[in-house]
């Protein structure tokens, strides 16, 4: 066998040329089309979905699919043949295939290509790991100049739009590698694989020679083995390279492994710069450079093995994965990103409702010391009227019970079941860390390990594996959830450390799985609740992802990054990025994981980014602080800081009726709720380059305050509407950059004309109160429709119908609100109601102003009600 293998990858399969189409095979499924060196399959998922594969001859064992769904439907689909191409044509989307070298295009259904291969690009060689025969695969699209990308998941290296961008797709702490990119010209394109990919490889390397090593303090940082002393000892690196003309070229560092420092200078001119406790192994930056020779320094983590490489910046895309089972890509045409995220739902898994407490405030800090801590600091919240739904216990409850055993401590955690429920009855919700890698000496890890369900030669329970899903959530529920936990923050699930590579799964080698982990952790613990309790909607917090998992009811957070303002504003794009390849729920630490020590709570310039972190994060999905050996309580901080964020905590529960209606959104329709900019102004070329604003639904336009001392603020308004300060009325054009002021309590927030939004009253927790006396904004300048939906909040009625819509409609010109007949019915649904109708003016700036009979007072009993404003 070795023999046979050694002569293949020898040989190769390097169909790198022509790959002319020599016979056309149609089925009922798709289209065949047949090269020498093999043959590329079309398949239709949907009207405006191809899947496009390329299988050699050589025959790789084929991977368990998973990310797409099997209940969908061939959509209707003709083949058409000419002398020069193969044409394939769906109700939405159309393939054109060039016989002479088996290029393919899409096109709209006009016509208008939107995306082709470049010519020759193609890569599909033999492999191998271990003793595992696969695939090297490789891809180019051409770009246009004036196009932008979006998406790949969660990354710390502070780019936004990413054409051109180098990265190494791995899952690390801090970095969410998800193979999917939104363009500005209206399509998505998902790159189908599970393991490493490289976007963009830049394989010019520089060679670079160790200079010197700076010996550092050691630090305490949180480690999947507990808190412990780190060395921060940096090492100096030096180089030169040459590059050929002058332009635009992408520098890429690689450390080979997790960092606390990327810093690159190029002719005395830092163009990389980070610095934590934690940091992803590799980063990039786009430069401009001049023809010739370049001097470089790297400074690193002393034991990094660093490597630096470049790229020219062009007008191609390239997705590269060194361990696959075939070529697989699927394109996607909105032109909209919604009707691209929508589709994309549909083929790999609608999102379900979150409970409706999940979108107020999330308590967490490292950490609560006992079950009376978390009692006493609910309690405080509630006498100091600071709102709140979710108290979180992090890491270290399980005592002596073995490290990420999920078995409360007899001592601090005693009686779980009665510290719960005295969560519960102050109408509070609890959630708990659990870890994918229990020890193995306690008495759980040795059954686990007795019944073969670690990975072998790792510390990680091994998940592809069916049965380690079942006994996993077996024990969470016999030791957690039968105690009253609420939701799960699963932590680690990367794995940590891009921990795959090298070990073997229970379905073959890591390396073919490397980006799919995270996956498999939250299907155990979604499938395995659901089945036992469908009166408690699944809520996942986690730290790693993959495509698909929004079906599992997961929201992920940024991990361990730092509390400054750089990274501050790094957070931003990351959660843009994140949210457009189709995975709605995100957060993040406010205020930062790892923070400025106990002068934190003195530090006034500290309190100044903290009120401004917080102020963005009422307008993520998942509003949540949190913070390394910190207490991030509100009133730690002082009283104005405290009082900063009760206003913040105020704001967004009074927006609550808007967002689960928007939630509902996400569910029936694929909508998302944190948007950049280009997928509501997708034609406007200045929108697409604001990488700090973005949409909170489809109605506020958000833009965070993200620089210390900031008195003033720089806003573009995009342009084809008018916009609404939300804090004073006064109405303005788009299409401009205004300057508005930004004391410390104000963050420049703007409604979208036409909007209707409906604001509820002031709650300390999420369902406090009905929605019996809603304000309903409306913003006058364009006609608008917004829908109100109800249900209980926290079970799964509504799959089976039991919910509730009011939809009202704005009528510009005739200056009419039409709040139509109430559509569904769900048990205890309000049968009568007031609304408080506002509309917005120039003259009317009402802000955070939420009281009931504001406006004009229509009663509302399920009718149809007609109101001239």
């Amino acid at each position: 066998m070795r023999i046979f293998l050694l002569l293949i990858l020898l040989l190769g399969i390097l169909p790198t040329h022509a790959q002319k189409i020599e016979r056309v095979i149609q089925s009922n499924d798709g289209v065949e089309l047949l090269s020498a060196q093999g043959k590329i399959i079309l398949t239709p998922l949907d009207e405006n979905v191809v899947r496009v594969k390329y299988l050699a001859d050589v025959n790789i064992r084929p991977l368990p699919e998973f990310v797409l769904k099997n209940d969908f439907k061939t959509p209707q689909f003709i083949v058409k043949e000419s002398k020069d191409s193969v044409f394939f044509e769906s109700k939405k989307i159309k393939v054109i295939v060039y016989k002479e070298h088996g290029k393919i295009a899409f096109a709209d259904s006009k016509g208008k290509i939107f995306l082709q291969e470049k010519e020759n690009s193609r890569v599909i060689r033999t492999s191998q790991v271990g003793d595992e025969l696969c695939y090297a695969v490789e891809q180019t699209f051409l770009t246009s100049p004036d196009e932008f990308l979006f998406g790949l998941g969660q990354f710390q290296d502070g780019h936004y739009n990413l054409k051109g961008v180098t990265r190494r797709l791995i899952q690390v702490n801090s970095q969410i590698a998800l193979p999917f990119i939104y363009s500005s010209k209206g399509y998505g394109l998902l790159w189908h694989q599970y393991g490493l990919t490289d976007f963009n490889p830049a394989d010019n390397g520089i060679n670079l020679e160790k200079f010197e090593t700076q010996a550092g303090e050691k630090a305490k940082v949180t480690t999947t083995s507990g808190t412990q002393e780190i060395a921060q000892d940096q090492s100096v690196y030096r180089g030169s390279f040459t590059v050929p003309g002058d332009g635009e070229y992408c520098l890429f560092l690689d450390l080979g492994g997790m960092g606390n420092r990327h810093l690159v200078v190029v002719d005395s001119v830092s163009c990389i710069d980070q610095v934590n406790f934690w940091l992803p192994p590799s980063a990039s930056a786009i430069v401009k450079l001049k023809a010739g020779k370049h001097n470089v320094q790297v400074v690193c983590k002393a034991d990094n093995s660093p490597t630096l490489s470049w790229r020219p910046y062009s007008n191609t895309t390239t997705f590269c994965s060194p361990v696959a089972s075939n070529l697989d890509y699927i394109v996607f045409y909105g032109p909209d990103a919604d009707t691209v995220m929508a589709a994309y739902r549909k083929l790999s898994g609608n999102v379900p409702m979150l409970p409706i407490w999940a979108y107020g405030f999330w308590q967490c800090r490292e950490r609560y010391t006992s079950g009376k801590h978390l009692v006493e600091t609910v309690s405080e919240f509630r006498n100091r009227k600071l709102p709140m739904d979710v108290i979180v216990q992090d890491w270290q409850y399980w005592g002596n019970n073995g490290w990420g055993v999920p078995v409360f401590d007899s001592v601090n955690y005693s009686n779980p079941s009665k510290f719960i429920k005295e969560i519960h009855d102050l109408n509070a919700h609890f959630c708990i860390s659990i870890w994918s890698n229990p020890d193995k000496n306690s008495k759980i890890g040795k059954e686990f390990v007795a019944k073969n369900l670690y990975i072998p030669d790792s510390k990680w329970l091994d998940y592809f594996n069916a049965k380690t899903r079942e006994e996993y959530w077996n024990v969470l529920n016999k030791n957690l959830f039968v105690h009253g936990v609420d939701s799960w923050w699963m932590d680690a699930t990367e794995p940590e450390n891009d921990d795959l590579k090298g070990r073997t799964t229970s379905l073959g080698p890591g390396e073919f799985y490397r980006l799919t982990y995270p996956l498999m952790v939250c299907k155990a613990v979604y499938e395995g609740q659901r089945a036992i309790n469908p009166d408690k909607r699944v809520c996942i917090l986690t730290r790693s992802a993959f495509l698909g998992q929004q079906r599992y009811a997961t929201i992920n957070w940024s991990g361990d990054i730092g509390g400054d303002w750089d990274a501050f504003k790094r957070q931003i794009t990351a959660g843009l990025n994140y949210t457009i390849t189709g995975l709605p729920y995100w957060t993040t630490d406010i205020g930062g994981f790892f923070r400025p020590g106990h002068a934190q709570y003195s530090d006034e310039k500290y309190h100044e980014l903290l009120i401004r972190w917080f102020q963005w994060g009422a307008f993520n999905p998942i509003f949540r602080v949190h913070g390394y050996q910190s207490e991030t309580e509100p009133w730690k901080y002082g009283e104005m800081v405290e009082e900063s964020i009760r206003k913040i905590l105020n704001l967004r529960y009074a927006l609550l009726p808007y967002i689960y209606s928007l939630a509902w959104k996400v569910t029936d329709q694929g909508s998302t709720l944190m948007r950049p900019l280009v997928m509501d102004f997708r034609e406007d070329n200045v929108a697409l380059m604001q990488p700090y604003e973005f949409m909170f639904g489809k109605s506020i336009l958000v833009a965070p305050v993200i620089k210390a001392a900031a008195k003033e603020w720089n806003v573009y308004l995009p342009k084809s509407t008018d916009w609404y300060d939300f804090w004073t009325g006064k109405k303005l054009q788009g299409g401009q950059t205004i300057t508005r002021e930004t004391p410390i309590d104000i963050m420049p927030l703007y409604i979208k004309a036409g909007s209707i939004l409906p604001i509820g009253p002031a709650v300390q927790y999420a369902n406090e109160k009905r929605w019996d006396n809603l304000q309903i904004r409306v913003y006058e300048g364009a006609d608008g429709e917004f829908t109100l939906y109800e249900d209980e909040g926290d079970n799964y009625n509504y799959e089976k119908g039991m919910y509730a819509t009011i939809t009202f409609k704005w009528d510009d010109k005739k200056k009419i609100l039409t709040i139509g007949k109430r559509k569904g019915e769900f048990p205890d649904m309000l049968v009568s109601r007031t609304f408080s109708i506002v509309k917005v003016s120039n003259k009317q700036g009402i802000g955070m102003q939420v009281e009931e009979n504001v406006g004009k007072i229509v009663r509302y009993d399920g009718k149809e009600v007609k109101i001239v404003l």
